[in-house]
């Protein structure tokens, strides 16, 4: 059998056995909408369990609309305008409307993604911004939630009168779907509330792809009602990046509406688990920060003390914003809680959270990468076992694992959700 995986810009090819194959782990092919514009306009004029963009009155008003960054594929350039228009037609002033990119803890985006992100003439007109989750001066803090999670936040959003949230709803593997108000925590949240956020994440359920109720999205779903949302507007679309539909109205309601539909897109049934999976994490892939998704995908899909084949270039290297990582993933993860536990010289909670549940897959599979941006000496840091090419990695783990053994493919890892059935 001849198979290709994306491998950022381009593929890799190699050949199998078709008897070793056991699923090719594919979100499933849906129609999109033929006019999508059409589509978000009618979603904005019926929301769920939530008022029309008419009804928050916005003429007068201060609004702050948060929009996901480069590492997010949310055709947000296709869902702004129609949501600006509404405004406007409603009578809010251009002036009064901020657009903030709800960064998390990754790197600013760059005037040119802006542009290809969100489109040219939205960055020129209107006022968009990236949020600093390090700068308090920048953040307003409200209180705490469980687990004694502090809530700081974005202060252009919180202060804003009328609050509107985006996204596109897939896979996440802490917060078991993206979107929602996720685009919140840990979008436009301070740096300790998103660490403590991933150590939560870290400390109970360590792998939450495709759970909608997990505990992360409850603390999600927590800050979001302490912070204030007037109106979400989030996507689902095909593996093609077109939309199928849009979900619009109250922060909960609609996004678990929107689930459903996704969940028929990303969700896909598996008969068995493989010995080993080969996994390109496309499209989470400019680094390994957002690479690591497609461990939890393949996670799903491999038995335990099986092998991960990860295929994923990270030109931006390991992780940009959490050098740290490298350091935690040292330890293994009753080692990271007991840190954690201990409270003393945490540098950084989002990359000892993240350490967490990565160093949770490598606990329980034999992981390999494929990586130009990740060195030999970072993937010996990870403690994965690092190949040039893909042949050399399958006759490791066939070797490791038995000329015979089964193998389940996911070309799509960073946003595919297995179900065993």
């Amino acid at each position: 059998m001849h198979l290709e995986l994306p491998y950022g810009e381009r593929r890799i090819s190699f050949e199998l056995d078709d008897r070793r194959v056991k699923k090719i782990v594919n979100p499933s092919e849906i129609s999109p909408s033929l006019n999508p514009t059409l589509e978000i306009e009618n979603a904005l004029k019926n929301p769920i369990q939530g008022q029309r963009i008419n009804e928050l009155s916005p003429k007068g008003k201060t609004i702050a609309i948060a929009v996901d960054d480069v590492t997010r594929v949310t055709p947000t350039h296709i869902i702004l305008p129609p949501i600006l228009k509404s405004l406007e037609s409603a009578g809010a002033s251009r002036k009064d409307i901020k657009i903030i990119i709800a960064l998390g803890t990754h790197r600013e985006m760059t005037e040119q993604e802006m542009k290809d992100k969100y489109g040219p003439q939205i960055v020129e007109e209107y006022e968009v911004i990236n949020h600093a989750f390090d700068n308090e001066t920048e953040l307003e803090y409200i209180g705490k939630i469980a687990d004694n999670v502090p809530v700081w936040i974005n202060k252009d959003y919180i202060k804003a009168d009328i609050r509107i949230a985006t996204g596109n709803i897939i896979p996440h593997c802490n917060a078991g779907w993206g979107a929602g108000a996720k685009i919140l925590l840990p979008g436009l949240a301070g740096e300790e509330t998103v660490g403590r956020m991933h150590v939560h994440s870290g400390m109970t359920t360590p792998n939450g792809l495709g759970m909608e109720d997990n505990p992360t999205r409850q603390l999600i779903d927590e800050f979001a009602e302490k912070v204030g949302i007037h109106l979400l507007v989030n996507t689902s679309i095909t593996r093609n990046r077109e939309i199928v539909k849009v979900f619009c109205g109250h922060f909960i309601k609609a996004h678990r509406e929107g689930i459903k539909l996704s969940k028929k897109i990303y969700g896909v049934e598996i008969s068995l688990l493989s010995d080993f999976t080969i996994c390109s994490s496309y499209p989470a892939d400019i680094e390994f920060w957002q690479g690591q998704k497609g461990l939890f995908s393949a996670d799903l899909a491999t038995k335990e003390n099986g092998g991960i084949l990860l295929l994923s270039p990270c030109p931006e290297g390991v992780a940009v914003m959490h050098p740290k990582l490298l350091d935690y993933m040292q330890y293994s993860t009753e080692q990271l809680k007991q840190i954690y536990r201990d409270e003393k010289q945490i540098e950084d909670y989002v990359s000892l959270g993240m350490a967490m549940s990565i160093g949770y897959v490598r606990e329980r599979h034999k992981i390999c990468i494929i990586s130009k941006g990740v060195s030999q000496k970072d993937a010996d840091k990870l403690g994965f076992e690092k190949f040039q090419n893909i042949d050399e990695a399958l006759k490791f783990l066939s070797n490791r694992h038995g000329q015979d053994s089964e193998i389940n493919i996911l070309p799509m890892g960073g946003e595919t959700y297995p179900i065993l059935i």
